[in-house]
């Protein structure tokens, strides 16, 4: 991987200095772009893919019960009506806590 630096550089160098160095780091601005904007992407598509359950086989929440969700950093409460995963919801960055109050 070094090996192939040293012409690139070097090429770059020469590029650089004829051309203008808007040549050369205006597409390492673009690659650095690209993989960033892939990467955020890339977490989206990965945080909804693993959703456990089949939708198909949502079902509701019993009447005995009432389960909230909470986020810590902000005091957001979700009231959850039909479980269609075991898995928390996110917000902030971060999963929610999950809350069972039985109701009289």
């Amino acid at each position: 991987m070094l090996l192939l630096l040293i012409p690139i550089a070097a090429i770059a160098v020469v590029i650089g200095v004829n051309f203008g160095w808007q040549w050369v780091l205006a597409p390492l601005l673009a690659y650095a772009l690209l993989r960033w904007s892939i990467a955020s992407l890339r977490v989206l598509v990965t945080d909804a893919k693993d959703l456990g359950a089949d939708p198909g086989a949502a079902t509701p929440v019993g009447t005995d019960e009432r389960t909230l969700f909470w986020c810590e950093e902000c005091g957001t409460e979700v009231l959850l009506l039909v479980r269609g995963s075991s898995r928390a919801p996110s917000h902030c960055g971060q999963r929610m806590h999950e809350r069972t109050e039985i109701l009289n």
